[in-house]
């Protein structure tokens, strides 16, 4: 392949890339997530637009703008910020699963976060937290694995304020390299970021969601 050729190949694979022929994989409170048309190990994180409505004017035109605004741009720039914050030191287990963040791209559904793709074995998508529990899939060695990650979550200085059974998935399920990721979740979504400025309220906040996964365990039934 010539010089020429690569860079070609790279401006097509890059962007702006085409998401609205398709439906999304996923979706969430704030984002669709589709699956990169020319790389299927990358996944791209799109805003939902929520803007204000027909029936908003005046000031409620104005916080239904401004709450739009911030949740596209705190999305990215929060994601981004805890991502590099991972990598910047040793922080334990749960740093080292994160999910890579690779930047962002553009789109004509606008700006899009490029992620990589947990998959399982067979190169699905990797199985959530969420789906295991309700189908009592889970084995001994996958709830020790994620006992571990969890225990490493609260240990660590990172904030991860959305925390749900969609957000922790298993990667390469089915496959002796199997392991808990975080694919989400990552940061304050407040207006005022009490998590990140103080330990306390970010420990709590990871250490309830560590007993409500042990709640849920227990429930099933297991030790």
């Amino acid at each position: 392949m010539t010089g020429l050729e690569q860079q070609s190949c790279k401006v097509t694979i890059l962007g702006p890339l085409s998401l609205k022929s398709g439906p999304p994989l996923l979706s969430s409170k704030t984002r669709w997530v589709y699956e990169h048309p020319h790389d299927s190990s990358l996944l791209v994180k799109v805003h939902i637009p929520r803007g204000p409505g027909a029936q908003q004017s005046g000031i409620q035109a104005w916080f239904a703008a401004a709450k739009d605004y911030f949740l596209y741009s705190s999305g990215m720039v929060r994601e981004l910020r805890h991502f590099v914050e991972s990598r910047y030191r040793d922080q334990g287990l749960a740093c080292s699963r994160i999910c890579p963040i690779h930047g962002v791209v553009e789109t004509d559904l606008g700006l899009g976060l490029l992620v990589s793709a947990a998959r399982s074995a067979d190169g699905s998508l990797a199985p959530t937290l969420q789906t295991l529990m309700d189908n009592r899939l889970l084995t001994a060695s996958q709830v020790a694995d994620l006992r571990a990650l969890l225990d490493s979550m609260v240990d660590s200085t990172l904030t991860f304020a959305d925390m749900n059974y969609e957000n922790l998935v298993l990667e390469h399920a089915g496959d002796d390299s199997e392991r808990f990721v975080i694919i989400d979740g990552l940061g304050d979504r407040t207006w005022i970021p009490t998590q990140r400025w103080f330990r306390s309220v970010r420990r709590s906040k990871k250490r309830e969601f560590q007993q409500r996964v042990e709640r849920r365990l227990s429930s099933l039934g297991y030790d």
